[in-house]
């Protein structure tokens, strides 16, 4: 039987809510142990590939100048992503780190201020950009409908109908808060021959991560038998920056992974990291920002 991607995608996103009306809670069964709850251990390796969006600003009174119409910073690159998840019953343990790097010249379609040089229109430039993120959350599970205990205060019980062959989750779904730490390094350099310029700009940001972050798995063999599990998580960050300069970071996510066997699973997804802060004479708005790919393999 063949089937619509859009049909498909829809039903598999109705399950949840089915589930809502069909799933009985009996307070007086012992509770189970779910393979899910006792330990899992998430290891994901992915190819980002995104691109610089915004502006930056460096030296006193520097002119705000944009990545993609001022000095074509725009271009998409390969970038690595990596994330390790340790989850114990409600709670998630996430540690992440990623880079990214980019370059260009040209020549400045009007004039700027950078880094204390006034430059004309028509001047030579160029620049790169790298970054790197290194982040490490707590993520917990405040409310969760189809699980044994759906708050963590809950008495315990058991919803026998939400199980498969193994014992765990035919469909859990988890509504999490956040609560981490995330430094971001930049190191921007701008160079122009024309006005004897050259300049490296660094800054070092650490913000305290806050966010809310939902994550949905379905074991998918009764609907399509050549995919175990599809987990599907997206989150919002916001990191108000406490040390290393002023102003916030912010995040989105969202990823899909499908385990085409028990232990390992495809990925597919975006991200975004965000910035709006300044350190000393540097000021940066904006974001790096695109899909990603890779490989989830499971401990």
């Amino acid at each position: 039987m063949a089937y619509d991607p859009k049909t498909m995608f829809t039903t598999l996103l109705a399950i949840p809510c089915l589930w809502l009306s069909t799933t009985e809670f009996d307070p007086a069964a012992p509770p189970e142990d779910r393979p899910s709850e006792v330990f899992e251990l998430d290891f994901s390796a992915t190819a980002w590939f995104p691109r610089l969006t915004g502006t930056f600003a460096i030296g006193p009174n520097g002119t705000s100048l944009d990545v993609e119409t001022d000095t074509f910073l725009h271009g998409s690159e390969v970038a690595f992503n990596g994330e390790l998840d340790l989850r114990v019953g409600a709670w998630t343990f996430h540690l992440a780190g990623s880079e990214f790097s980019t370059s260009g010249n040209g020549v400045l379609e009007q004039s700027a201020r950078v880094a204390g040089v006034n430059l004309a229109a028509g001047s030579l430039w160029s620049s790169s950009y790298d970054q790197w993120t290194i982040e490490a959350e707590a993520d917990l599970a405040i409310w969760r409908p189809f699980a044994d205990e759906p708050f963590p205060w809950s008495t315990p019980g058991h919803r026998a109908t939400n199980q498969n062959a193994e014992k765990d989750y035919l469909v859990d779904l988890r509504i999490n808060g956040r609560l981490g730490y995330r430094f971001t390094h930049v190191r921007q350099t701008f160079d122009s021959p024309t006005g004897a310029l050259r300049s490296t700009s660094n800054a070092d940001w650490s913000a305290i991560v806050l966010g809310v972050i939902v994550d949905v798995g379905i074991d998918t063999r009764p609907l399509i038998p050549f995919i175990r599990e599809l987990e599907f998580e997206a989150g919002a960050t916001a990191s108000p920056v406490i040390a290393g300069g002023s102003g916030y970071l912010f995040g989105i996510e969202a990823t899909l992974r499908a385990y085409i066997i028990e232990n390992a699973a495809l990925v597919f997804g975006f991200r975004l990291q965000g910035t709006n802060a300044s350190a000393g004479e540097y000021e940066r708005n904006g974001s790096v920002m695109g899909l990603v790919a890779g490989a989830t393999i499971r401990f």
